[in-house]
């Protein structure tokens, strides 16, 4: 709420566990102000210096309000956290049992502020099978009622491939059943997916080809080809180019990267930070750069 007292804690400056208190000074501030990308940030008087960020914003009762993101430098007393139902969403998204237990369900939940609901069916899923459907009002999941994504998600996390799941539901306004019974998880290829959404022909950075370009780690991929009219193209991608990070995260291995992958749907923009090396005279040049490319 507006005015309610809040405490951050961090580590700001290197001083470990520094608790600050202030106020929620408003809310659904955009951040950043020059290209916002979040439209529901709070903003708090609490004093949050560099190292507060990733620390809580919790109230009198010890709820998480939010998360510490950052300060405006030229200013006094205006801070700004990412809320805490933002974070419980992003939580729910990795609590999926496709990415913790390995089983297909083939089901995404949201709620507006009401009950829980399918926001997405995946096709040829067990689920998409079964009869669930987008828009589904989730009344009970196996009998048990569920007031928010994160808490059914951690539920759904214990099942393995073979269990049935029984989702009572309403839609339109009536009652409705369907049981769901989990599978394994389809292999996905990272080298396909990356070919599908972006264009690109890509395999793993060797030893010999890093050293070749002047490379100090084998982290990468190598990108050997580039589709015509695809989405890397557009995007100025070319063959010899190396992809060290997407979407913020370093490439480790191939079934990492395929779970990232995965969660991409149609339309998302997906930022990669990419190394082009060049030989001019003898010594080896290299241009480091992010590249925002929409999936297709």
């Amino acid at each position: 709420m507006l005015g309610e007292t809040v405490v951050a804690i961090g580590n700001p400056f290197g001083f470990d566990h520094t608790v600050t208190r202030g106020v929620i000074s408003a809310k659904n501030r955009s951040w950043p102000l020059d290209d916002p990308q979040f439209t529901d940030v709070l903003q708090t008087d609490a004093a949050i210096n560099p190292g507060n960020s990733g620390g809580p914003l919790i109230n009198t009762r010890g709820q998480l309000v939010g998360v510490n993101m950052a300060l405006l430098q030229e200013a006094q007393g205006i801070g700004f956290a990412i809320p805490a139902s933002r974070v419980a969403n992003l939580l729910a998204a990795w609590f999926s049992p496709e990415k913790r237990a390995r089983v297909w369900l083939g089901l995404r939940f949201g709620h507006g502020g009401g009950p829980i609901v399918v926001s997405d069916v995946k096709p040829d899923s067990p689920a998409a099978k079964a009869g669930a459907q987008k828009d589904d009002k989730i009344v009970t999941v196996d009998g048990q009622s569920f007031r928010d994504v994160l808490s059914l998600q951690r539920m759904l996390i214990h099942k393995k491939a073979g269990d049935s799941v029984v989702f009572d539901v309403e839609r339109d306004g009536k009652p409705a059943s369907y049981s769901v019974t989990l599978a394994a998880l389809p292999k996905v290829s990272a080298t396909d997916l990356m070919l599908q959404e972006f264009g690109l022909q890509v395999q793993p950075l060797t030893a010999d080809v890093a050293e070749s370009m002047g490379l100090a780690s084998t982290r990468g991929l190598f990108v050997a080809r580039v589709q015509r009219g695809s989405p890397a193209e557009d995007a100025g991608f070319i063959p010899r180019i190396v992809i060290t990070q997407i979407g913020g995260e370093q490439i480790s291995t191939m079934d990492r990267l395929a779970e990232q992958l995965s969660d991409v749907n149609p339309g998302d923009m997906v930022t990669m930070s990419v190394v082009l090396t060049e030989r001019r005279s003898g010594a080896i040049l290299q241009e480091v750069a992010n590249v925002s490319l929409k999936a297709r």
